[in-house]
Order: C-alpha cells, then structure tokens, then sequence
C-alpha cells in the first residue's frame, strides 16, 4: 500500500510518518521547497516536491498511491485570505487530484475546536479553526473522506506544551495568561495521534462521519497550565487578560509584531477543544498517554512515583 502523506515535515507528520513505514506502509511524502526534510532522514520514504498553493504540483504527489492522509495546513491565524487559499482551496485541489488518480482512501485531519455553547463555528478570531473546518467542506466536494477532528496535541518540540513551559523557565513573578481559563479541553499525545491515524488509514478504523481524536483527560486550560507548572516545579502568579482586551488590543498588537504563536495559544485557550465522543481509545484499544505522564516523558522525569523498596528482614 503506497500512502501520501501531507505535513510529513511538521510535528504531527514526523511520528505519523515513522509509524507507518514500522507498519509496513510503502510511503510518499509531499515536501515544500523550502521545509526542512533532515527531520525525514532516517524514514524511509519517497520526497516529492509540492504545494498546496500550487494545485498542478499536487497531481504527481497523488498518483500510484492507494491513500492520502492529509495533515498539512497552515496553523498560524493569518490573514483570512491566505488560510483561506491554503487550508481550504489547497486541501479541495488535492482532494480533486486524489480522485483523478484513484485515491481510494481520502484521511483529513482537521481541528477539534469547537464554538461556544449554542454556535455553530468557533468565533471570528479563529482563524485558523475556521479554516480546517471549511476545508472539510472543501474536500469532501471532491471525493468521500474520513475526517478526523484532533484536539490540541503536545510533546517534544510542539506549539503548545513548549512555548508555555519556555515563559515558564523565566525567573519573573509574574506571566500572563490568555482569558479565564475555564474554557474545556483535552491533549492529546503526539505519539498517540500519530497511531491513531496510521491506523486509520491504513486499517480503515473510522467512519466517514467526522469523528473526534482527543485524549483520555477532560480538563479546563487552567489545570493544563497548572500541570505544565508542577511538571517544571514553578510557580508563578498569573495575570489574565480578559478577552475583550485581547480582542480589541492584543490580537491586532500581536499581527503587527509578527508574534502569531501568542496567536495560536489563544486559539486554544479560549475556545473549547473538548470532545464529547471521543474515539481514539476506540481505535488504538489500550490505555493512552496522560498529561501527566506526557511531560514527565518530554522533561526526561519519572512518570510514576517509584514503590518504595521492601525493609530487609
């Protein structure tokens, strides 16, 4: 089985892309001229070069293969339009391409942020959320898909776990904190995604209805900080912003600046990314990763406090 794989450079696509080929999986990876591919060095894999912004690079990427799992995106809230032609036209025109090349799986994986109680998309500054979601529409216009929603995931290297703990190291008081951080939510570990969607793809363990890829905790986006902190032994008081002001003042400051990864921590710290039906355990059927024992993996810990050894007799 020859399977696409978009993103193989980004965070998710680099364990996605080693659990295949330990699967058996023959891989293609679709790669942009200017990504970083030393991180697919030691996967055996075929590199094609490609982009989303490019519909007629895509159709190579596409042919002889039997699957594509389609992960990239553009997760940084840019510009509308620019999400727009990447996340939505992009993901479409490789749908499109699949098809004409007999894809016979299509696996999109999008987000599993969701709109506050009684909406129906997250709200307007979410950008980005918005975006993967029209690109649901975008491709299953082309082709059947199974549509994957993740929630927001975290290990080495991420954009969400890290850039937390990194202001977390710094020997000031004080750090803020985006909203109330009431807002529900649900990481999921990185290695646990990845299995989940190689064995979605290669397995056919999903439905074709959109379905949820969450972890197994349920909590709001204070506890999560509040893990990251005793994980690294900090303590630190908290200044929240309120959301009005992050609307009205930070968000504009913030795409002035350049500084979009404090953009993307907003998307998921205030927004709901919780998941009501959840179906990675139904797919991967053991016990998966806890928060806890995420970070005790990342910061080189012990997960799970040591029995305390037996007095001699």
């Amino acid at each position: 089985m020859k399977v696409l794989v978009t993103g193989a450079t980004g965070f998710v696509g680099r364990a996605l892309a080693r659990q295949l080929v330990q699967r058996g999986a023959e891989l293609r990876c679709l790669v942009r001229s200017g990504s970083d591919r030393s991180v697919l060095s030691d996967v055996d894999c075929e590199l094609v070069e490609g982009d989303l912004t490019a519909p007629e690079s895509l159709k190579a990427a596409t042919e002889g293969c039997s699957t594509v799992l389609h992960l990239a995106a553009e997760t940084r809230p840019l510009a509308v339009a620019e999400l727009h032609r990447i996340n939505v036209v992009g993901s479409g025109e490789l749908a499109r391409h699949a098809r004409e090349s007999g894809v016979e799986r299509f696996v999109y994986v999008s987000t599993l942020i969701t709109a506050r109680a009684g909406g129906t998309l997250p709200r307007a500054w979410a950008r980005a959320a918005r975006s993967k979601l029209a690109g649901e529409r975008a491709v299953l216009r082309h082709m059947p898909a199974v549509i994957l929603r993740s929630a927001p995931c975290f290990g080495p290297n991420d954009h969400l776990a890290c850039p937390i703990m990194a202001r977390l190291r710094r020997p000031w008081p004080l750090v803020w904190f985006v909203g109330q951080g009431t807002f529900q939510t649900q990481p999921i570990w990185v290695e646990d995604l990845a299995e989940c969607l190689a064995l979605a793809a290669l397995q056919g363990k999903a439905e074709s209805a959109p379905r949820d890829l969450a972890g197994p905790e349920v909590m709001n986006v204070l506890e999560f900080w509040d893990a990251l902190a005793a994980a690294l032994g900090a303590f630190r008081v908290r200044l929240h912003l309120p959301e009005t002001y992050l609307r009205a003042v930070g968000f504009p400051l913030a795409r002035a600046t350049g500084r979009t990864e404090l953009l993307r921590l907003a998307e998921v710290f205030i927004a709901h990314s919780a998941s009501e039906r959840n179906f990675a355990p139904v797919i991967l059927g053991r016990p998966m990763v806890t928060v806890k024992e995420g970070l005790a993996e990342m910061l080189g810990l012990p997960s799970k406090e040591q029995a305390p050894a037996k007095a001699e007799a």
